[in-house]
C-alpha cells in the first residue's frame, strides 16, 4: 500500500498535457501537501461507447506517446484501456487508495454555458447570436515533474505489482511509421494520433502552409490530406485542445490579417461547440430517432439493405466509393459524409440512427454529440432550420459531384 497524500487524475480519454485544466488542479492540490504525489490513470471514460478498429489505433498512438512523456517526467501513467475508470480504480485499491480523484473533461471553448441553459437554442444561428464573451485561452503545459513523491522509495514489490496490474500501452503496429491507417496510401489522414503530431499539424496548417488561407474554398474537396485541417481526429482522441486551435487562429489573424478561411474555421469550431452543449441541454432526446424535434421520420428497417450498405454494396457508385474509403481508413471528407447521410435517409430510407451508429463505430474522429447532431440535421429531426415543419435536406448527388468532383477523382481512387 502506497502511503502519503495521493491524487489520481483519470484522464478520461484526454491524451495530452497541454491545456489540461485537471492537471493544473491536481498539481496545485499535490503541492499543498508535503510529500504528496500524482498518479495518472488512462482508462475508459464512464459511459463511453465502444470504438472501432481505426479509432482504437489512433488512441494507441496517443497513449503510447503520452506514456513515454510522463515516464520521462517521473509520473506514473497506469493504463487500463479495456476497463471503465471506476473498475480500474477498484483494481488498484489494494495498492493505491487516493485521497482525491480528479476527472479530465472534453476540451471545449467555453467552460460554462455559452448560451441560455434554460432555453438552449435549437438552431446554430440563434446560438451564435446568444454567445456571450470570448472563448477562454488555453492553459500552458503544467510543471508536473517531481510530483511522484514517495514512489521512488516504494518497495520493489509494490512497484512491480503496479506495473503488473497496469497494462502497458499497446506495441506499435510493425511497418511504415504512418498514421492509424498504415498500409493504405490513399488515406486522407496519414498522421499519427499523438499530441506531438497534433501540434505539428496545427503549426503546419495554420502558419506554414496556405491551408488556412484556402480553407473556405478547399474544404469541400474529397481527395488528399491538405484540403481541410484534419484537426477533428486529434480533437476526438483528446490529443489536441480546441482552445489551442482558437488561439492559433487569433495569432494567424494578428500576423496576416483577417481572412475568409480563418473566419470559416472559427465557425466550424463553434458548430462543434453548439452540438456538444446541445447534447447536454437535450439529454436522451438528442440521440432518439425522433430527435430534438420529437417527430419520427419515415423509415424502412430493412436489415439486409443496411448490411449491403455497410459493405459498400448499396448500388450507387459514388456512395459505395465513399463507404469503401470509410471502411478502409476510418475517414471521410465533410462533403462525402453529407452525401452518404442524405442518400441513406432519403434514397434508402433506412433509420438514420443505424447510419449514425455505424459512422460512430468506423470514424477515427467520431464524437457522439457531433456525429448524432449532424445525422439528425440531415434526417430532418435535428437542428436544420429548414426541417422544422418541413422535409429533410436532400442532396442532388449528380449535381454535387459535378461541382465538387468534376474529374471523378474520388470515385476513381476508391473504385
Amino acid at each position: 500500500m502506497l502511503s502519503g497524500f495521493t491524487v489520481v487524475v483519470a484522464l478520461e480519454g484526454q491524451w495530452r498535457l497541454h491545456d489540461q485544466p485537471v492537471l493544473h488542479q491536481a498539481m496545485d492540490l499535490v503541492r499543498r501537501h508535503q510529500g504528496g504525489r500524482l498518479v495518472l490513470l488512462a482508462a475508459r471514460a464512464e459511459g463511453q461507447r465502444l470504438r472501432g478498429p481505426h479509432r482504437r489505433k489512433l488512441d494507441q498512438d496517443a497513449l503510447r506517446a503520452l506514456h513515454a512523456r510522463t515516464e520521462a517526467l517521473g509520473i506514473p501513467l497506469l493504463c487500463f484501456p479495456e476497463l471503465p475508470t471506476a473498475a480500474a480504480l477498484k483494481v488498484l485499491e489494494p495498492l493505491v487508495q487516493p485521497d482525491a480523484v480528479l476527472y479530465g473533461e472534453q476540451s471545449r471553448l467555453f467552460a460554462d454555458w455559452p448560451a441560455s441553459k434554460a432555453k438552449f437554442p435549437r438552431v446554430f444561428g440563434e446560438f451564435r447570436r446568444q454567445l456571450q464573451g470570448a472563448p477562454e485561452p488555453p492553459l500552458p503545459e503544467p510543471e508536473i515533474s517531481g510530483l511522484a513523491n514517495g514512489l521512488e522509495s516504494c518497495s520493489a514489490g509494490d512497484l512491480g505489482k503496479l506495473r503488473h496490474l497496469s497494462m502497458a500501452p499497446p506495441a506499435p503496429v510493425p511497418g511504415p511509421e504512418r498514421g492509424p491507417n498504415r498500409g493504405d496510401t490513399r488515406s486522407a489522414f496519414p498522421f499519427r494520433g499523438d499530441e506531438a503530431s497534433a501540434l505539428e499539424r496545427l503549426q503546419h496548417y495554420v502558419f506554414e502552409s496556405d491551408g488556412l488561407k484556402n480553407y473556405k474554398a478547399s474544404r469541400n474537396q474529397l481527395v488528399g490530406s491538405e484540403f481541410s485541417s484534419k484537426f477533428s481526429p486529434f480533437l476526438a482522441n483528446g490529443s489536441l485542445s480546441v482552445r489551442r486551435i482558437w488561439q492559433a487562429l487569433e495569432a494567424h489573424q494578428a500576423s496576416f490579417g483577417p481572412s475568409e478561411g480563418c473566419e470559416w474555421m472559427r465557425q466550424e469550431l463553434l458548430w462543434r461547440e453548439f452540438f456538444l452543449w446541445s447534447e447536454q441541454a437535450h439529454g436522451e432526446a438528442f440521440h432518439r430517432e425522433s430527435g430534438i424535434q420529437g417527430r419520427l421520420p419515415t423509415a424502412n428497417p430493412d436489415r439486409e439493405l443496411f448490411q449491403r450498405w455497410t459493405r459498400a454494396e448499396c448500388g450507387h457508385e459514388r456512395i459505395d466509393a465513399q463507404l469503401r474509403e470509410l471502411n478502409a481508413t476510418g475517414y471521410l471528407s465533410n462533403r462525402g459524409r453529407q452525401w452518404v447521410a442524405s442518400h441513406f435517409v432519403n434514397s434508402l430510407q433506412l433509420p438514420w440512427t443505424w447510419g449514425a451508429r455505424y459512422f460512430e463505430w468506423m470514424l477515427i474522429d467520431a464524437d457522439p454529440a457531433l456525429n448524432t447532431g449532424n445525422w439528425a440535421y440531415l434526417a430532418g429531426v435535428g437542428s436544420d432550420p429548414r426541417s422544422f415543419g418541413g422535409s429533410p435536406r436532400r442532396f442532388d448527388l449528380e449535381g454535387q459531384a459535378k461541382r465538387y468532383d468534376p474529374e471523378e477523382s474520388h470515385m476513381q481512387l476508391w473504385r
